[in-house]
């Protein structure tokens, strides 16, 4: 062109916004004014959208210099800016100096608010158009209910805006609020609510269909969901991302593989195999809690390109089907690919390495250093499966550095290092780290108080282990279940207490968990105490009658105390059952096992 005038740098700079391409425009911007070119307000209303923090304060300042703040175009995108930038408060002072409040400028403080989940801001702002006598559309009161459904403390105002909708004559002809309201009913729960709101809408409308989809698949109603997935197909219509992402997800929560595959044939059938990395990490994980691991790991391999979530989704399966060593395999595909891990990767993949029969030194330093070369050395949760990683090695020293030199460890970190301690039998520090947790104000869950009941088991540490247990009692928040129990009951009787241990097997969920039952035999043998230990025998054989293990530990038991009879009793009935082979141990010294 031989002539550059701002109508064409105008078009220019639009394009490329539109495009994605906010960069570029942001350069063409540059040269405009380096040009000595004078803005439109179009000018303004269109890179503003382009801007980060900095460059739109700058922007804002050279409106203000420039006397265009007044604009309704240029105010409106400087009320966007500030919403997308996090700063709501700011927005809304923009708004409300503002002489012409449209509603397209309603709409983005109200579309603000709802992106950042300020529910009751975005209550009070329609609250406050409503009494100004602004014009509201269908996407205000889309955007509000959208906020209400987002937090569960305003489901009930969600009701009342149904109301109001309803009497201004908005539902059912907006198609947008009518969808609005079956995911406002379906988080209530209310699938009642919800497949009425469907009703209302015409058959036509795809996006109510996967709504409902969804609904019943998040709900766990599988007939439903399928239900209504055949009357969509029949209508013609086309499933989204989301109705197969839930379907998936309603597969791995109850374990029906077989439902799986039906849904990833129709998945496979529309089209929809590779084309979302939203559907291939459904898929991964789906076949992962159904512990389908091969499928997982086709599925991974066949990926045309690697995306983040598909690679963490195929390492959390890899963990919950037992295969560790594939999470290593998975992270060395990554790194090939050029996909950078973030802290979900390194932290599933340090419990991977941990619970791997191969796990050692030198694997938890490889990952260790690359906790430091991507900058998480202080995220939580990579730092508390470092912790549980080189405790596993038995490097006992690296875990309480790594503990250490957190500034503001959470409970998980605590439970962590709490766990390691009572591994190697230190219940005594992991109290004492207990109780510097509790004096920080953090609340321990059931998991915390598990492992130092444990360590208090492992050091027999018998007053420590009833505090906690005590402790635990009198927060009101949680109840102990069998598993704080088992360790008590294995504590008190490996210290002679065992009819305190019996009572206790006796009035509370253990009375039909195989282990702790198991325990208890054990150390009444020990003490010589085998009128308590024949009525545990007996306790154990009708609880775990079905194990072979359990029938072979009674009847060594009463061969041993010389009660033959009831040995040969107990053998009969193990022989012929198949006993599970013994684990084995891996120890590294010096690097070589």
């Amino acid at each position: 062109m031989a002539l550059r005038d701002v109508i064409s740098l105008n078009r220019k700079i639009t394009g490329f916004i539109r495009d994605g391409l906010g960069a570029r425009a942001l350069a063409v911007y540059r040269w405009m004014v380096a040009s000595g070119l004078r803005e439109t307000p179009h000018t303004f209303s269109a890179i503003l959208s382009a801007c980060n923090r900095y460059e739109g304060l700058q922007l804002h300042g050279r409106v203000l210099a420039m006397g265009l703040c007044s604009n309704p175009f240029i105010g409106s995108a400087l009320v966007n800016l500030y919403m997308r930038i996090e700063m709501p408060y700011a927005a809304l002072l923009l708004y409300n100096e503002t002489a012409l409040q449209s509603t397209v400028m309603s709409n983005v403080v109200l579309g603000g608010l709802c992106n950042l989940k300020l529910t009751e801001d975005l209550l009070c702002s329609l609250l406050d158009m409503r009494r100004q006598g602004l014009e509201l559309n269908g996407l205000s009161y889309c955007y509000a209910m959208r906020g209400c459904y987002q937090d569960e403390e305003w489901l009930e105002q969600g009701r009342q805006l149904h109301g109001v909708v309803l009497k201004a004559g908005w539902v059912p002809s907006n198609i947008f609020l009518s969808n609005s309201l079956i995911d406002l009913y379906s988080t209530t729960g209310d699938l009642v609510d919800a497949k009425n709101s469907l009703d209302d809408i015409p058959s036509e409308d795809v996006i109510s269909w996967n709504s409902i989809v969804s609904v019943y698949a998040s709900k766990g109603h599988m007939k439903e969901a399928t239900a209504y997935l055949r009357q969509m197909l029949w209508h013609g219509k086309l499933p989204s991302v989301r109705s197969f992402v839930r379907l998936f997800a309603l597969s791995g929560q109850t374990g029906d593989l077989q439902f799986g595959f039906q849904m990833h044939g129709v998945a496979l059938k529309l089209g929809f195999n590779w084309s979302s990395a939203h559907v291939q990490t459904a898929l991964i994980d789906m076949y992962g809690k159904c512990c389908s691991f091969d499928c997982s790991m086709a599925i991974f391999n066949e990926i045309p390109s690697l995306a983040l979530e598909c690679c963490n989704s195929t390492i959390t399966s890899s963990i919950r089907c037992k295969v560790f060593d594939s999470a290593l395999e998975v992270l060395y595909c990554m790194i090939v690919e050029g996909v950078v891990p973030d802290n979900v990767t390194l932290s599933a993949t340090m419990k991977a390495i941990s619970l791997s029969a191969s796990s050692s030194l030198i694997s938890c330093e490889m990952l260790h250093s690359w906790v430091f070369k991507l900058g998480f050395e202080t995220d939580m949760a990579v730092c508390s499966s470092l912790i549980n990683a080189y405790a596993r090695v038995g490097q006992m020293n690296s875990s309480h550095l790594i503990f250490e030199s957190l500034q503001d460890p959470n409970v998980i970190c605590f439970t962590s290092i709490i766990s390691a301690c009572a591994r190697y039998g230190d219940g005594a520090k992991g109290v004492e780290l207990f109780n510097k947790m509790v004096s920080r104000g953090l609340k321990p869950d059931d998991v915390t108080f598990l492992c130092a009941i444990a360590g208090c088991d492992q050091a027999g540490l018998f007053e420590e282990g009833r505090l906690v247990i005590e402790f635990m009692r009198a927060s009101r928040e949680l109840d102990p279940d069998e598993r704080h129990f088992a360790c008590m009951v294995n504590l008190l009787s490996r210290d002679g207490f065992v009819e305190e241990a019996m009572k206790m097997m006796e009035h509370t969920p253990l009375r039909y968990y195989t282990k702790a039952w198991s325990s208890l035999l054990q150390n009444c043998r020990a003490h010589g105490e085998n009128v308590l230990g024949k009525k545990a025998a007996n306790m154990l054989i009708d609880v775990g009658q079905k194990d072979p293990a359990t029938n072979l530990q009674v009847s060594k038991y009463f061969h041993e105390i010389g009660d033959n009879e009831n040995a040969s009793r107990v053998k009969a009935m193990a022989s012929g059952q198949e006993v599970k082979e013994s684990g084995h141990s891996l120890v590294v010294i010096s690097h070589g096992i």
